[in-house]
């Protein structure tokens, strides 16, 4: 009996120690014909470490994969060949010969000239548009299962509804009003308790917050703006995230999160990138802290991490045909890592736009970032354009103050 008991617990043991599971692949699908050979993927799923990983399909090259801290992760990185077709493939997760799981992986057909989209430029009026704040095209949606902050139209700083359904039904009105572009606050989920209306926590960044509508129907809003001739710009955030990611869960390892568990906020002192003579403790203080205790700050001199957000601005630019990112708190992040993804984003596409910010009323500070400067500590940066708040806070001093008008 003592022998058969044995036999049944080692072979649960051996069963679980076994068992694979794949939740989710990031990005979940990709193109032929990108510029770029390289693409990493993400695995999230139990146990997955413990897999071996095997792709068959012509054009695919599996050049690596990466097992880290957690068990639940893997990094594949491949190479796409030039001539690679568009197709699916499985991704097949092995225990010796058996096959524990399998994702089918799509390599999808790109858009016709999606290299040379044309960015937004100095001839374009832009609107700013609070999606929660703007119009509820869909009442259906503002209470989502799943979503922990409900509608509070009472609230100042509720969920009040608003969402892209509204904004498709009011692209008439903002042509007629003489706007050639349109740049949204934030509209990636934000599952958190409260205060997510604008767009700053993101909680998943493969996924439009279901309040504001699907994937989908941010493509469509893309697609009726390109036919009234008008562009779409996307608000990102590469610094931090919500701290109901779905990452805080489990994190990859231990250096995915600055100042992890054990947070601090920032300095927000933002000269440091600049100071020749700045000390590793005072730069860290400024470009590791947290904003808040409720966005965790990532870490882009992890190179999964730098990956996953160069390839994720890549992905909503194809998937959605954008013309234009606003990138948010400019000087927080990594400034080399900044650097590499403007470079590798304006390599797959040329024509394309970038602003940052960089919240300063001191134009020499601003200036650092900008593409062409050249910066006594030999940082290059290829940022093509930055928020000019020097010249609005000239502007708005000269106009309120009589005495200023030379501002």
């Amino acid at each position: 009996m003592k022998k058969y008991l044995f036999t049944i617990i080692a072979l649960t043991f051996f069963l679980n120690s076994f068992s694979q599971k794949v939740d989710r692949v990031e990005p979940m699908f990709w193109w032929a014909g990108m510029k770029s050979p390289e693409l990493q993927l993400m695995v999230y799923g139990e146990n997955i470490s413990a897999a071996d990983v095997k792709i068959n399909y012509p054009g695919v090259e599996l050049v690596s994969v990466s097992k880290v801290k957690s068990a639940n992760y893997l990094f594949i990185d491949l190479k796409l060949a030039e001539n690679v077709k568009s197709g699916k493939f499985d991704i097949q997760f092995t225990n010796g010969k058996t096959v524990v799981a399998t994702y089918k992986y799509e390599l999808k057909v790109r858009e016709k000239d999606s290299a040379s989209r044309t960015g937004f430029n100095g001839s374009d009026v832009i609107y700013l548009v609070t999606p929660d704040r703007f119009v509820n095209g869909n009442p259906n949606n503002d209470q989502v299962e799943g979503m922990k902050e409900k509608p509070d139209r009472f609230n100042k700083d509720g969920r009040h509804g608003g969402d892209i359904r509204g904004i498709i039904n009011s692209l008439d009105y903002l042509q007629k009003m003489g706007f050639t572009a349109v740049w949204l606050n934030p509209v990636l989920e934000n599952n958190m308790d409260s205060i997510s209306y604008h767009g700053y926590f993101t909680t998943d960044f493969y996924k439009v917050d279901p309040r504001f509508g699907m994937n989908e129907e941010y493509r469509e809003l893309n697609d009726e703006l390109d036919k009234r001739g008008m562009k779409l710009i996307m608000d990102m955030i590469f610094n931090h995230i919500g701290s109901e990611h779905w990452w805080m869960d489990d994190v990859p390892m231990a250096d995915w999160i600055n100042n992890y568990p054990e947070y601090k906020i920032t300095t927000h002192r933002r000269t440091v990138n600049q100071d020749p003579h700045v000390s590793v403790a005072d730069k860290s203080a400024m470009v590791d802290g947290w904003f808040e205790p409720r966005m965790p700050d990532l870490n882009q001199r992890n190179p999964f991490m730098e990956k996953y957000l160069i390839q994720n601005s890549i992905w909503w630019i194809e998937f959605v045909g954008l013309e234009g990112i606003r990138q948010d708190t400019w000087p927080y992040p990594d400034k080399n890592m900044m650097g590499t993804w403007t470079k590798q984003v304006l390599n797959e596409y040329p024509k394309f736009n970038i602003v940052g910010e960089e919240w300063t009323v001191n134009p020499a500070i601003v200036s650092y970032w900008q593409k062409g400067k050249y910066n006594a500590d030999g940082y290059k940066c290829y940022l093509p354009s930055l928020m000019d708040f020097p010249l609005q806070n000239a502007a708005g001093s000269g106009l309120r103050n009589r005495n200023n008008l030379n501002d």
